[in-house]
């Protein structure tokens, strides 16, 4: 697999953990193609009827690795060439447990997303910091979640972050634990869904993915639209080169 992303299965239940704990687990390109790979290997292991995915350290993972893009002299990081859904995830059928400690930023966030039950730490903080990092925010997320529109803008267009209690009264998660319970109650959610028939589960799964408010077609073409304005931008690079350098930036409007 990869130093970055460990997988491992242990009666039926995978667990992906992301392994950079001195980023914040926050992802480059190779660590994008590593987690690519060890969510292909859970959906094809007929062994592996659940999935968690966790970070170690004191981060579940802060987004893309902004340090990294800004030292190659990139704006934003380039799209991923493998296929993966509007969560950054690879589309399965069977069920995925989010386990949150720490940030989960960017895409980190929507990984926690894209899983179908999430538990939260006590320390878990939760943002989308794309517009003030020189990306466009997330306009599906209110959507997605269904999610009263002012609070909906007040995270994407903003990118305020809000700690797990205010994630669990927003419906965006399961529970909130200590951290110290944290794997322990992800594996008792494992558990529950452990005590299921599968083929049910991942039949009805898909059922409800499909029933999912997501962007359709030509909603997406407007969205490489937009990207392609916005990363033609100075004020993009200048988001980015501002957040690696730790201080406040300086935007035009060009």
């Amino acid at each position: 697999m990869s130093e970055f992303v460990q997988y491992e299965v242990d009666n039926h239940v995978a667990r992906i953990t992301f392994n950079r704990p001195e980023r914040l687990n926050a992802f480059t390109h190779e660590m994008g193609l590593a987690f690519r790979g060890a969510l292909l290997d859970f959906d094809n292991d007929d062994d592996a009827w659940v999935g968690i995915i966790t970070g170690t350290g004191r981060s579940f993972c802060a987004g893309r690795d902004i340090k990294a893009q800004v030292e190659a002299g990139e704006a934003t990081l380039p799209r991923y060439s493998y296929e993966y859904n509007i969560f950054g995830i690879v589309d399965t059928d069977k069920p995925l447990i989010a386990a949150v400690n720490g940030f989960a930023i960017g895409l980190g966030w929507y990984i926690t997303v894209g899983c179908d039950f999430r538990i939260a730490a006590e320390s878990a903080q939760f943002g989308m910091a794309e517009i003030p990092t020189g990306l466009m925010g997330p306009y599906w997320f209110s959507a997605v979640e269904s999610l009263p529109w002012c609070i909906g803008a007040e995270l994407t267009l903003i990118g305020d972050r809000i700690d797990a209690r205010r994630a669990y009264q927003h419906g965006l998660v399961n529970e909130v634990v200590a951290d110290d319970q944290l794997l322990e109650t992800a594996e008792r959610w494992a558990d529950r869904v452990l005590a299921l028939p599968p083929q049910h589960v991942y039949r009805t799964k898909a059922l409800m993915r499909s029933m999912r408010n997501m962007p359709d077609a030509p909603m997406l073409d407007r969205e490489v639209e937009a990207r392609t304005h916005l990363n033609a931008l100075d004020d993009t690079m200048e988001a980015a080169v501002a957040f690696a350098e730790k201080r406040t930036p300086k935007f035009t409007g060009r």
